[in-house]
């Protein structure tokens, strides 16, 4: 049995999300036997930024609209960087509804990279201890979160960091998604 099998994981995305990483997360989470979902602002597709090339990048096909989905439905939610897609979710009422559900429940979330914006634009980071890149030390912490740095940072059900090794980041978070998934289970 995978690690993930039969867990139902939100990716949250939006028009501009970072090709590369976007590309890593289905990828890897298809591996696990979980059952990916891709939520978007858009319907039928998204496009991706594609940072190296400093242009638009691959379309990747959204199964379900952010109006549509509820929080209670997923077991875990993960948001990919990417500036442009991660602004296209801040201006979005249901992005907080759905954010707010996750940790109000306590299931797992991981916001990668500048994804951890989210918290600060929906108004729901006080207190919360994060990690990301290191330009969004001063947002976070004006919006009340407590800055650990780019360096990954799990606290308690969230994970968040720079992503800076793609790789290496989506198999920590899916160890994160695997090992809450296991407390909840034992809980």
């Amino acid at each position: 049995m995978s690690q993930l099998s039969g867990k139902k994981i939100l990716v949250l995305v939006s028009n501009g999300v970072e090709e590369a990483v976007m590309s890593n997360v289905q990828r890897e989470l298809l591996k696990t036997g979980a059952a990916v979902k891709t939520v978007g602002t858009e319907p039928g597709l998204v496009n991706s930024w594609n940072a190296s090339a400093n242009s638009w990048g691959l379309y990747f096909p959204v199964d379900q609209q952010i109006g549509q989905t509820l929080g209670a439905d997923f077991d875990a939610l993960i948001v990919p960087c990417g500036s442009r897609g991660i602004q296209k979710l801040a201006g979005n009422p249901h992005s907080e509804r759905i954010l707010a559900s996750f940790l109000t429940s306590e299931k797992p979330v991981v916001l990668m990279g500048d994804a951890v914006e989210l918290l600060a634009k929906t108004g729901l980071a006080k207190d919360w201890p994060v990690a990301g890149p290191e330009k969004l030390q001063a947002t976070m912490e004006a919006a009340g979160a407590v800055w650990k740095g780019t360096d990954v940072n799990v606290q308690s059900f969230m994970m968040t960091g720079d992503v800076t090794d793609v790789l290496t980041f989506v198999q920590s978070m899916i160890t994160h998604v695997a090992q809450e998934q296991n407390v909840r289970a034992a809980a």
